[in-house]
């Protein structure tokens, strides 16, 4: 098996994306839109809801969905804020074969922290071919 190589995909958080996400999820806390009600919980100003900087992560697996994998398992840990603003790398730190699974170790990292942002890992199975 050829190893898998998932490019970083970068992006930039921007208030349209925390808006079309809210109207998408139903997420309409104003921690996500109004930046006074942001600073009254101790926010440093508006922040991007952490689900938005998981659904991202779809990005990264596109050369996974072209090789015809599906993803089967994706569990992720929040771990610190994103601001509007802020530019993340979404990488994968490692990919394994076992067995038929492909095993991805993610991480969302910004590029104004040390800290990532997000990690977790992911589980990819390839497509069932249809019998005929």
């Amino acid at each position: 098996m050829t190893p898998i190589v998932l490019p970083p995909v970068t992006k930039t958080i921007s208030r349209e994306q925390v808006i079309r996400y809210a109207a998408a999820s139903g997420d309409f806390n104003p921690i996500h839109y109004d930046t006074v009600i942001a600073q009254k919980f101790g926010l440093p100003g508006v922040i991007a809801q952490g689900m938005l900087s998981m659904g991202l992560l779809d990005s990264l697996f596109t050369p996974l969905y072209n090789q015809g994998y599906i993803l089967r398992e994706i569990s992720v840990r929040f771990r610190r804020i994103v601001r509007l603003g802020e530019t993340l790398v979404f990488s994968a730190t490692e990919v394994s074969a076992e067995h038929d699974a492909l095993k991805v170790k993610l991480s969302v990292q910004s590029q104004l922290a040390d800290k990532p942002a997000v990690s977790g890992h992911a589980i990819f199975f390839p497509r069932a071919r249809q019998s005929r």
